[in-house]
């Protein structure tokens, strides 16, 4: 080799050696592979105590057609009343010993306001049924201390009456009508609650069966920090990079 082309291969040499050290400075940012992983998503499950609930139909605003849906102020009053005499009598916690003294004490402060409503709503059976309103109302009366007698929903419940019964004991003269339009709301929300539980868990159930009834399915899932690869470019890509240039990973 003559002189002339020993001097060019010395200068490609040491060109080469320029880049390599330029390059260990600005060595390009390493990238975390994602793993691909099947992942499995369990079935929806119901709690068991909520398994008998079928929940009422629902109306057109969405609330719940109990039996405490759409009813009038005497109704209302009376309903209290029904719930906390179930509390009084199904309530046995430590928590509810204060149950049985506020509710006696309701019944004497409202004894009037009560006769009244008891007559109001009996007398809207007859206006309504005629000869045969007591049978209607007999049934009516059963299916109102059922419904705050279930069982799902007893502790939520006697928690709400231990609350509201000393609120009703001493609710002022002409106050009950407007008290139970909040009482009894609140004393009826813990079934609500268990209702929409049945209704979140049967639409969860139907996506759950639509999408392939637990079937795997594959979704990109981050790898551990300890068990992450790092991929590089190849030694190419990094001679022909230059600052300024977009950084080219050729991932593996």
């Amino acid at each position: 080799m003559n002189g002339l082309g020993r001097a060019r291969q010395g200068a490609t040499l040491a060109m080469t050696a320029m880049l390599l050290a330029s390059c260990s400075h600005r060595q390009p940012p390493a990238v975390a592979a994602a793993e691909i992983a099947p992942v499995v998503v369990p079935r929806p499950v119901l709690p068991a105590e909520l398994g008998a609930i079928v929940p009422p139909p629902r109306a057109a605003d969405g609330s719940y057609q109990t039996i405490n849906h759409g009813i009038d102020p005497h109704q209302a009053m009376w309903h209290v009343r029904a719930a906390l005499n179930v509390a009084a009598i199904g309530c046995r916690a430590p928590d509810d010993a204060g149950l049985i003294p506020a509710y006696n004490a309701m019944l004497a402060s409202q004894r009037a306001t009560l006769a009244a409503a008891d007559i109001a709503v009996k007398a809207s059976f007859r206006a309504r049924l005629g000869a045969n309103w007591q049978a209607a109302h007999d049934v009516y009366m059963t299916q109102l201390y059922n419904f705050f007698a279930q069982p799902a929903a007893k502790a939520r419940f006697c928690a709400a009456a231990d609350a509201i019964a000393p609120q009703a004991a001493s609710v002022p003269a002409g106050g009950f009508e407007a008290f139970a339009q909040t009482a009894l709301p609140a004393l009826e929300a813990p079934f609500i609650a268990n209702y929409r539980a049945v209704d979140d868990y049967r639409v969860a159930l139907a996506a759950w069966t639509a999408g392939g009834a637990g079937a795997p399915r594959t979704e990109l899932a981050a790898a551990p920090e300890s068990e992450l690869r790092l991929s590089y470019a190849d030694m190419n890509s990094l001679l022909a990079w230059q600052p300024g240039q977009p950084t080219r990973i050729a991932a593996r």
